[in-house]
């Protein structure tokens, strides 16, 4: 869909920028100043990316074809969609495959930072500044384990509901600052990602906000933040481990200029690339990432100081988190309850909804309901109990229920949440909170 215009042809983003903020942007930009400045013109790249721990490649394939989806070319799991297309009108985040965490909503350029991170099956990893989770649900779909931290506590409780979307089983998310984290952590991580507050210049032909709220002074503001944060990471990097710092702003000083001086200043540290994404040169917004490897010269070997298995390092962690007083928002999956039922001695138990959203899809073959109907199971997002007279035998597919069970309620084999099977009817208990439509 294009961006609306005035009279003289500009979005009423441009119209809107800030000028010390564009006389700022001619010195960067230079001889592309006027490409760059007509990329406000346009409307701003929409992404989603697959959640590849649940995806199944028929569904990827199914809804590539269906929406019109274009690849990201710095991320396999990404792709590009427009809202309007060919008469078409492409809303994914009212699909019932996002509500199952199929797929999270992400801004291309955004994708980059943990593509950077280079994550392997055994790496612990921490995402610093994570919130609203994008960056964390690349990274834990690749790691062993990841601390998702952001210091807000109202924007961790974001990313908290974000990460139990995703059914993550591999995740701890906590709210603390980068400070607190680091007299825990020493030396600990074998990645770190650093999706630093900036100045937001990057996001401002999306974000009125980001207009709005630049100025001059709150770019020197993240610089001393951006690098107080680097700081604390470093002290808890493994030798041989790296930080993949990262920003939504053109800003020498917030992106080159910080990870380059950082470097200098640390000789064990080795600047190891940097990238930069511009709207008039790609489909994406504005953003910096850079590598930057920590290389001691006495790199242990890979099997050293590896942990067995999920459990161990997730209690590990748990433990240096509880000993620093440190704010847990949920470790793992959150297990669900046992009740009483009609007969006191009759033990019931009901599954949490993270737990619901975390079943494999081996696991949902049992105690499940699965809708073969969008209407049907946008009407259970909705909060509307499910009544199987009124939908046709190829319309869903119950295994291995039993009257008065708690169910999995899903959608084409992807759990949504739950449900209470009832006499041919599937009773709503889907969070009230989350429904929608």
């Amino acid at each position: 869909m294009a961006a609306k215009k005035n009279e003289r042809g500009f979005s009423k983003e441009r119209e809107k920028l800030p000028e010390e903020y564009l006389v700022r942007m001619k010195g960067v930009f230079g001889e592309d100043y006027e490409d760059f400045l007509g990329s406000y013109d346009e409307p701003p790249k929409k992404g989603l990316r697959f959640n590849t721990l649940k995806a199944r490649p028929e569904t990827v394939s199914m809804l590539v074809e269906k929406w019109g989806l274009k690849p990201v070319p710095w991320c396999p799991s990404g792709w590009i969609y427009e809202e309007e297309a060919e008469g078409r009108e492409i809303r994914p985040g009212k699909s019932p495959y996002h509500a199952a965490g199929v797929f999270y909503i992400q801004e291309p350029s955004a994708m980059i930072t943990a593509e950077k991170a280079d994550i392997g099956p055994e790496d612990v990893v921490l995402d610093l500044c994570a919130a609203p989770g994008g960056k964390s649900g690349q990274a834990a779909c690749k790691a062993k384990l990841l601390l998702s931290n952001e210091i807000m506590k109202d924007r961790a409780r974001i990313l908290s509901s974000n990460i139990e979307r995703m059914g993550f089983r591999n995740v701890i998310v906590s709210s603390a600052s980068g400070e607190e984290l680091s007299e825990i952590f020493p030396e600990f991580f074998d990645k770190i990602i650093v999706d630093a507050p900036c100045s937001g210049e990057g996001m401002m032909r999306r974000d009125d906000t980001a207009r709005r709220e630049w100025s001059e002074e709150n770019v020197r503001l993240c610089v001393k933040r951006q690098r107080d944060i680097l700081e604390s990471a470093l002290k808890m990097l493994k030798d041989g481990g790296r930080i993949v710092y990262s920003t939504c702003t053109f800003e020498p000083d917030e992106n080159d200029g910080m990870a380059e001086n950082f470097c200098s200043d640390h000789p064990n540290l080795v600047l190891s690339g940097m990238t930069s994404i511009y709207p008039h040169k790609a489909d994406g917004e504005g953003h910096f990432c850079a590598e930057i490897d920590r290389v001691d010269g006495a790199v242990p070997p890979v099997e050293a100081g590896r942990y067995i298995d999920l459990e161990e390092i997730r209690s590990e962690v748990s433990r240096r988190l509880a000993a620093g007083h440190i704010h847990v928002l949920r470790s793992g999956v959150t297990p669900g309850e046992h009740i009483s039922g009609k007969h006191k001695k009759e033990d019931i138990y009901v599954p949490s909804h993270a737990e619901i959203l975390a079943r494999t899809s081996e696991e949902l073959k049992a105690d499940s309901i699965d809708l073969k109907s969008e209407t049907a199971a946008t009407a259970y997002l909705r909060g509307e109990s499910i009544r199987l007279s009124d939908l046709g035998e190829e319309e869903y597919e119950l295994r291995s229920v039993r009257d008065g069970s708690f169910v999995a309620v899903c959608y084409d084999g992807y759990a949504m949440g739950l449900g209470k099977y009832v006499g041919g009817v599937i009773k709503n208990h889907y969070p009230k909170g989350l429904r929608q439509f």
